[in-house]
């Protein structure tokens, strides 16, 4: 929300909620979020917040994971079989919300994808606001640097989609000997771009040379001629190993693409911020690039990354400190320069050790309330090779409210697994997905976690009316008794456009632009905009005073040209005081 309309809008609503409750006032104030107690697995998600999925007898790892707007999930990763790696699939794969195979998604919940001859592997995943998925990766001979990055586009029910590319799939062929596509993101105009890596001569001796690598196509797979020479842009550092990781798109347009990049014989974590054209942008760091290493000599790289509403951008991966025997999570975080901010952890950087080997972070989570959520695993083979997550707040400290100290450890098994990928719910809850090794024929299997988020005192009682993007989504999180704080956040709606708050004590639900309003009689309505990605966030602390069963109805309406009557409902969500 703009800076402007936000005091005004926070002033209205202590009045209104003020005669609402008698004369007691539910103050809107910016500030963190009371800790609460998050981290346990969520027992309404398959077996006791865990679950297992095997698609033929096969090795199945999960690498990435995408949320519908109805909830549902979608996995996507490899699949093998016999044990011979040359021959993976693409592997995708839909949950319901409970966890349960979708049996309307391919067969029986699950599609493979066979590129004949290649071996293939499914690195991320990208839910489109029709519900079409994409899926980015590559396809090779035996080794990845021969390859070629690959997109594919599945409809809502699994199949391929011909309207895009060759038969539902693009080819992206780079100058180099080869490519592959570990990074995937949608702009707001319905452009994609994937990222990832053009292995230019690529070899296992200290002369190999790889470079940052994007594409971007049009809606219907066609390159966009728009961005960087045929619509692909490469990038070199220092003339060695240059890897992305992780795309991110910020609300002016600009791509931010987060990996590595070799100094000599030692990686470090890297990062190059493009113009909407594929230029470098040069006002990020260096001439468009930004490097940071932990330690002279350390072994750094850059796995996840997320984009904070302020523009600071946080990376997260490994670092092995010089004659080190542990490999910790390392996380960073930049300015919207490219600097390293020092309110992180005091110089920019922390680790966070887990007691493990070779632990890495492949995913970064950005809470509502700014806390940091990185997910990995240990890489042991051995049996505390488990899911790792944990949480940071914004100073880069380890939040005690999530797990044991901040940290959780998650075991399928009594043998490998790990967390390759995940995401947060906008109800607050993580889901994690990898893979487990198994005793059986079966051999590794895909593994989903869920996680409890913090404590909420409200409840979606529905009624969205959707826009051209979908439904948005309106959600409460923290307690409503006195001194608690929280904070009530819309997301998924139309970017940079008017909103109305309806607020009210009771519900009669009434007809309101081809939907219908919960939050009725209501007070106000109070006006705000959504920001450039389509949200509001509006944190609250609870005053002492307002009677206990006191509830409170909220939902938005949001001028949206794809919704009916072009205003578009959010959800209504009750909260009822103690």
């Amino acid at each position: 929300m703009n800076s402007v309309v936000q005091p005004i809008l926070h002033s209205r609503l202590r009045r209104g909620l003020g005669i609402m409750t008698g004369g007691a006032l539910l103050l809107l104030v910016a500030g963190p979020l009371r800790a609460q107690v998050a981290g346990t697995l969520d027992p309404g998600f398959g077996t006791g917040g865990q679950l297992m999925i095997d698609f033929d007898d096969s090795t199945d790892i999960a690498n990435a994971v995408a949320l519908q707007g109805d909830g549902k999930l979608v996995v996507a990763g490899l699949s093998y079989i016999n044990n011979d790696y040359s021959q993976e699939d693409f592997a995708i794969s839909r949950l319901l919300p409970d966890g349960t195979l979708d049996e309307t998604f391919g067969s029986g919940g699950k599609v493979k994808v066979d590129f004949p001859t290649l071996a293939a592997v499914a690195s991320s995943v990208v839910v489109q606001p029709d519900g079409k998925i994409l899926v980015a990766g590559g396809a090779f001979p035996q080794f990845t640097f021969l390859g070629d990055a690959k997109l594919a586009r599945f409809n809502p029910d699994g199949t391929l989609d011909a309207s895009f590319g060759v038969g539902g799939i693009v080819t992206s062929i780079f100058p180099g000997q080869g490519s592959f596509a570990d990074a995937l993101a949608l702009q707001p105009d319905g452009k994609i771009v994937i990222a990832g890596t053009d292995f230019i001569n690529f070899s296992s001796e200290i002369s190999s040379n790889t470079d940052f690598a994007l594409a971007r196509f049009d809606a219907d797979g066609t390159p966009d001629l728009d961005f960087g020479i045929g619509g692909k842009v490469t990038t070199d550092f220092n003339g060695g190993n240059d890897d992305v990781y992780a795309l991110l798109i910020q609300p002016d347009g600009k791509l931010v693409a987060v990996g590595d990049a070799v100094t000599g014989a030692f990686y470090d974590f890297a990062a190059a911020r493009y113009l909407p054209d594929g230029t470098l942008d040069g006002s990020f760091g260096v001439g468009g690039r930004v490097r940071t290493d932990f330690n002279a000599g350390s072994m750094d790289q850059a796995r996840s990354a997320v984009l904070q509403p302020d523009g600071k951008i946080v990376a997260a991966g490994f670092t092995t400190p010089v004659g080190g025997f542990v490999q910790p999570f390392a996380l960073v975080r930049w300015t919207a320069g490219g600097v390293l901010d020092a309110s992180f952890s005091g110089d920019g950087k922390q680790t966070v050790d887990f007691g493990s080997f070779l632990q890495t972070a492949y995913a970064l989570l950005l809470q509502p309330d700014g806390k940091i959520i990185p997910v990995g695993f240990a890489d042991t083979e051995s049996t505390d090779s488990d899911f790792l997550l944990a949480r940071l707040d914004t100073s880069g400290t380890l939040d005690p409210s999530f797990g044991i100290g901040g940290k959780v450890r998650t075991s399928f098994g009594d043998l490998n697994g790990g967390a390759k990928g995940a995401l947060l719910q906008p109800d607050g809850r993580v889901v994690a997905v990898g893979f487990q090794a198994t005793f059986s024929h079966t051999w590794a299997e895909f593994a989903v976690s869920r996680y409890l988020g913090d404590p909420s005192a409200w409840a979606d009682k529905g009624g969205a009316l959707a826009g051209a993007l979908g439904p948005p989504l309106l959600f409460g999180t923290g307690e409503l008794g006195a001194g608690d704080a929280g904070s009530v956040v819309l997301t998924d709606a139309a970017p940079l456009a008017s909103a109305a708050l309806f607020v009210a004590t009771s519900s009669v639900p009434v007809p309101f632009k081809g939907g219908i309003l919960q939050a009725s009689p209501f007070l106000g309505p109070f006006f705000a905009g959504t920001d450039a990605p389509g949200g509001i966030a509006l944190p609250f602390t609870m005053p002492a005073g307002i009677p206990g069963g006191t509830e409170i109805w909220l939902q938005w309406a949001i001028t949206d040209a794809g919704a009916v009557h072009g205003t578009a409902l959010s959800n209504a969500i009750l909260g009822v005081t103690p």
